[in-house]
């Protein structure tokens, strides 16, 4: 089992001006309610994602070159769980099936010569996420963070975040309109001179050091503003007795209601790519989906380049 957990950075995240980002993106995914939003699809995805490797990379055949040993792990026994986790209406319009059935999915797909049985869900609440925590390999979070409490779901709202947050003297500092119901120990508050008002709050771990890690390799993605700063150590910690890739960001970050950051993931995955050249992959995906966010906000006149970033790694 692998002890040493090394610190990489691998991406740097830059901000550049909107005329020079020209992004040539390989997934594209919209699916539309009556109402016009966007509706979660959980089956749509994995499926979109298994089409575009089967077009970009012979993977129903048995490899010619040694698979990285993260790929390998994953589908040494033959299945392979996925949760994706969908954050408040706040951070954007999306909807999930009323039907609880459609937020699952489970299918057989072949993977360099082996039948392998992929098994997704949805995650909806924190609860959900404990869960996933013990019995899922790949995790993606999209949310935010908190500002360093945890990420928020969508059924629980942005008064409940999932506690992560474990290091000592921590301060979670919330502006007043942000607080938004949290109900964390206050450490105080205080008021700048434009009158704008924060709390800070002490850091709360709760419902992490109640979780149970999975007992194997995890790949583990929290798409939340800043959470490499924010959760890099806790998620070290928790995850300090098993192989882990986590994946965080390194800026602020605006949800992906299409999700085509995860399937791009999901996608290299399946094609058994180097764990960097997954990052490199996502952080283009995100760009169009930072590009289209502030097309909607023209006044916004800078993106993130590249957002995702390596925390730690003890499987390539």
């Amino acid at each position: 089992m692998y002890q040493n957990i090394n610190y990489i950075c691998l991406v740097i995240a830059l901000l550049v001006l909107v005329a020079s980002i020209g992004c040539s993106s390989r997934l594209s995914y919209t699916r539309q309610t009556p109402a016009g939003r966007t509706e979660i699809n959980i089956a749509d995805i994995i499926s979109h994602a298994y089409d575009a490797a089967c077009t970009q990379a012979q993977i129903s055949d048995t490899p010619t070159s040694p698979m990285p040993a993260y790929a390998r792990t994953l589908l040494a026994d033959g299945k392979l769980t996925i949760g994706i986790g969908i954050g408040t209406p706040d951070l954007g319009d999306v909807s999930v099936p009323d039907r609880r059935e459609k937020r699952y999915a489970q299918g057989e797909y072949m993977l360099y010569g082996k039948k392998i049985t992929v098994a997704a869900r949805l995650i909806l609440s924190k609860d959900a996420f404990k869960k996933a925590l013990s019995d899922c390999e790949i995790i993606y979070i999209t949310s935010h963070s908190r500002f360093g409490a945890g990420p928020v779901f969508l059924s629980d709202g942005k008064a409940h975040p999932f506690t992560m947050q474990r290091t000592l003297d921590y301060e979670i500092i919330m502006p007043k309109q942000e607080v938004c119901g949290y109900r964390g120990t206050v450490k105080k508050t205080y008021q700048i001179s434009s009158g704008k008002a924060y709390t800070v709050f002490e850091p709360n771990g709760t419902d992490l050091d109640n979780s149970v890690a999975y007992p194997g390799y995890q790949l583990l993605v929290l798409s939340t503003c800043f959470s490499k700063r924010h959760f890099l150590d806790e998620i070290q910690q928790f995850r300090k007795d098993y192989p882990t890739t986590a994946i965080f960001t390194t800026r602020a970050c605006c949800m992906d209601i299409t999700m085509r950051v995860v399937m791009r993931m999901i996608c290299e995955v399946f094609q058994g790519k180097p764990v960097g050249e997954v990052v490199a992959a996502m952080n283009e995906e995100y760009r169009e989906v930072s590009w289209n966010f502030v097309r909607k906000r023209i006044s916004q006149w800078r993106v993130i380049n590249n957002l995702y970033s390596i925390g730690i790694n003890t499987v390539q």
